[in-house]
């Protein structure tokens, strides 16, 4: 598909956004091939933020840990932004039948890949680690962001292949996406995390640039 027009989006956004009338929202842009023959469409869609966002932020998320052969299995399109979120929506619901908020997809051999919906992060000291890109996981925009915030808050950024008993023996852990923004975490696999140094002050820096 050609791109699209820049100034084409922004005024579809700012249309979108203005007949919502709801003031903080979560905007989805959408750029499709359009109906045969009819050429590309640009779709805006505006809903309210999901309330129980920052009851979880205070309180942090309980996660599980599942399985999920991404990496080993290049077929189930790896980095992709899908609008198929079947497996998604299954890994959150069996987080919750195991009395845990979501999820960290793991693969076969306990690689931390990315959450359903959220790219994932830890603190060692001063020191976060994130999973690379090349492991075919989302590069999340809020991904990228916290990356260049994170050096004027004093941290170091890791990308690299991380094994699940690292991130379990980490000072602390948190999610990143661009309707949750920074998500505390709370424990994954039971292990408890009391800390929320970073992410709390990440959340504070992220809520600055998008304000700037």
């Amino acid at each position: 598909m050609p791109a699209p027009d820049p100034a084409a989006i922004a005024e579809l956004a700012a249309g979108a956004l203005a007949a919502a009338g709801i003031g903080e929202a979560v905007l989805r842009l959408y750029w499709t091939p359009g109906a045969p023959g009819a050429g590309p469409s640009g779709i805006a869609l505006v809903a309210p933020v999901p309330d129980w966002i920052e009851p979880a932020r205070a309180r942090g998320q309980r996660l599980v840990s599942l399985t999920y052969p991404r990496r080993s299995a290049p077929w189930l399109l790896s980095g992709t932004k899908s609008v198929s979120y079947a497996a998604h929506i299954a890994a959150e619901a069996e987080a919750k039948r195991r009395g845990a908020d979501d999820a960290i997809f793991v693969d076969l051999d306990s690689t931390v890949l990315e959450g359903p919906v959220t790219n994932v992060w830890w603190r060692e000291g001063e020191l976060l680690l994130t999973p690379s890109l090349e492991l075919g996981i989302l590069a999340g925009e809020t991904r990228a962001a916290l990356t260049e915030i994170a050096a004027g808050l004093g941290f170091g950024v890791e990308t690299g292949t991380f094994p699940l008993e690292r991130l379990l023996a980490a000072d602390e852990v948190f999610t990143s996406s661009s309707v949750r923004e920074v998500m505390p975490i709370a424990s994954v696999d039971g292990h408890a995390f009391a800390q929320h140094v970073a992410a709390e002050r990440l959340q504070r820096g992220l809520r600055e640039l998008a304000s700037a």
